[in-house]
Order: structure tokens, then C-alpha cells, then sequence
């Protein structure tokens, strides 16, 4: 089922402050920056309350892709998925009054399920704005931590709408990729990885807004500059790749895309800064090279992920990834909400 969406006017997702993350010093940009202690400090926060997540070996998947492939399972992290890190490090730094009064953000819906997971811990109300489209098994699921779920008809009204609501509600926005506690939260993955495989030498990420590549280029590059980090868009919604080509944050005018995950309408100051210093590549793969992934993956690895999570292997699996053959390289299945008709229909 392909994601068709018109975005234009969609706005930044930077544009409303989130949750009150420690104090970090404003970059040369003007951003927040994120330093690597902001990630051992996620980290510290909130693994009491996580999975860790396996680095699974896959000789079929390495043979196909000419690399020492392993996998790094987000699926199996709590909500389906790596959004649920940042949304907790977010929500676990709110101030009592921000927790009395709620959080809101906007999402296709791991982020939303990530954001309900982190507020049901703590108490606090969480409104999810989605656009009409949206995947109806990970509406339930928000709705299942206790989330309300509003609607627009399109991810064009989805912001604005969203941002009015929360004027109106004096909610605190949790933005769900650019934003320095969740970029800081989903590096915590690359912090695992490094302490798992020492001496990995390439990390493919999948892209949507980029808070997961963000956060892990700055988590893993700080630590060994010799690591490559590649991202992985789909064709048909690449904003991150765009905003890098043009030196300027860009707007999609028009998402086409299986990957619902990936669809973000928009690139982020934050994280677009901390893409642009430390990222390797953002390279392009198209609808059909990710459902052969999501299958191979299935099928020789037993796991479901989501189009969304299957990119990184597809860019292997293409070749489009660059990484050097036989190179020890860790893909990042980013998540397994994908629900039971949809799995049907890319089978």
C-alpha cells in the first residue's frame, strides 16, 4: 500500500520547542547542539525502563550484500520500534508542570506509540495528530497506551492543526525527529552498537526526518570517525538528501512512498546540522528495492519488519549503500509495525 501525500506548506518540525532537555550550548547555526554526553545521558536515562536491543548475524543476508552483515532488531524494542528512545528521554525530562498539563506531536504513528508509551509512564496525557491515511493498526496502538488520536485529511494540515490545538491546550510539543532529546535518545542505539561490535566499520540508516541518523552519525562518529554512516531515503520521499543537495531546509510537495515511516514531509534544523557534519552519505532506494528487502528479510531472517525498517538492507542489497565488500556492517531494521493486510499485499 503506497503512501500518497500532498505536503506543501507543511511546517518546520523545529518550529515549536520540545521538552526541556539538559542545557546544551547553541552551535554556530544557531541550533541547540548535541554533544555526545547528551547521549550517554539518554542512555543512562532511560535504559531502566528499555529493551536492549540484538545485533542479529545474518551469513545468507551478508553473502547477498558481499559485507558482514548484522542487524540491529529495533523491532523488538518496546513499541515496535527506536522511536520510543527519544520520546522517553523527552517525557522523563518534563518539568511537573509540563507533565501535568500533556504532550502533542504529529506522526504516521511510531513516534505517536513511542510519545503514548513515554507518557503513560509518567502520567501525563499525549494527543497524536496524524494525517487521515494513516495505518489504522498503529492508531489502535497509541490508543492502546492511552492516547488520544486526532486527524487531518492530509499531512499538510496535520502541523498546523496540531500546532493550534496545543496553543489552545498549553500542551508541550515533542517534535518527532528534530529536536535535541530525541536525537539524543535514538543515538542511544549507536552507543549499543559500538559497545556490541567494536570494530564495525560501516552503519546503514534509514532516513524519515532524520532524528535516527542524526543521532547515531553523532553517537558513533564521535567515538571512531573511521566508522561510515550512510542513510538510506526512499525516492519518493526524500527531504533529508534535498535539504543536503541544497544547502536549505526543504519542503516535500508531494509524498509517494510504501515506507510510511520514512514519509516526513520535512528536514529539521537540528538534526539537518548534525547530519550535515557527521553523515557520510544519504543515497536513494525505490519502493520496489525495499519490499525485496522486507521479504528477504522475512524470510531468511524470521523477522517482520516494516518498509520503513527494511531500507537500510535494501541499499545493500542494491549496492546503493557504498559500503566495501566484506566490510563488517551493521543495518538497522528501525521498526515492525506493519500491519496484517499490508504484509499481505507486499508478499
Amino acid at each position: 500500500m503506497t503512501n500518497h501525500t500532498d505536503t506543501t506548506g507543511a511546517r518546520d518540525a523545529a518550529a515549536v520547542t520540545a521538552a526541556s532537555p539538559d542545557d546544551a550550548e547553541a552551535d554556530t547555526t544557531g541550533t541547540r547542539a548535541v554533544s555526545i554526553d547528551d547521549v550517554r545521558a539518554a542512555q543512562a536515562r532511560i535504559k531502566p525502563h528499555l529493551h536492549r536491543t540484538p545485533l542479529i548475524h545474518s551469513q545468507t543476508l551478508s553473502r547477498m550484500t558481499h559485507t558482514d552483515l548484522w542487524l540491529k532488531a529495533e523491532v523488538f524494542q518496546k513499541t515496535g520500534s527506536f522511536k520510543t528512545r527519544g520520546a522517553l528521554n523527552a517525557v522523563l525530562q518534563l518539568t511537573p508542570e509540563q507533565r501535568t498539563r500533556g504532550v502533542v506531536t504529529i506522526s504516521a504513528g511510531n513516534h505517536g506509540q513511542g510519545l503514548a508509551f513515554a507518557a503513560s509512564m509518567v502520567g501525563a496525557r499525549c494527543v497524536v495528530f496524524m494525517p487521515a491515511h494513516a495505518i489504522p493498526t498503529k492508531v489502535e496502538a497509541i490508543k492502546g497506551y492511552g492516547a488520544e488520536c486526532r486527524f487531518a485529511p492530509s499531512m499538510e494540515l496535520v502541523f498546523p492543526a496540531m500546532e493550534t490545538y496545543q496553543k489552545e491546550h498549553g500542551l508541550t510539543y515533542v517534535p518527532p525527529f528534530s529536536d535535541p532529546a530525541i536525537i539524543a535518545g535514538q543515538g542511544t542505539v549507536g552507543l549499543e552498537i559500538l559497545e556490541d561490535l567494536p570494530d564495525v566499520e560501516a552503519v546503514v540508516v534509514p532516513v524519515g526526518g532524520g532524528g535516527l541518523l542524526a543521532g547515531i552519525a553523532l553517537a558513533v562518529k564521535s567515538q571512531n570517525p573511521d566508522v561510515r554512516v550512510i542513510g538510506v531515503e526512499p525516492e519518493g520521499a526524500c527531504a533529508v538528501s534535498q535539504s543536503l543537495k541544497t544547502g536549505q531546509l526543504v519542503t516535500l510537495k508531494h509524498i509517494d512512498t510504501v515506507a510510511d515511516g520514512l514519509a516526513a514531509p520535512f528536514a529539521g534544523e537540528e538534526s539537518q546540522a548534525i547530519i550535515e557534519r557527521y553523515a557520510d552519505d544519504v543515497v536513494l532506494v525505490n519502493d520496489d528495492e525495499i519490499v525485496n528487502a522486507l521479504r528477504l528479510i522475512l524470510e531468511r531472517t524470521k523477522i517482520v519488519v516494516e518498509p520503513s525498517g527494511a531500507a537500510g538492507v535494501a541499499a545493500l542489497l542494491s549496492g546503493k549503500a557504498g559500503v566495501p565488500q566484506g566490510a563488517k556492517t551493521v543495518a538497522i531494521l528501525s521498526g515492525g509495525n506493519v500491519d496484517r493486510e499490508t504484509l499481505k499485499s507486499l508478499l
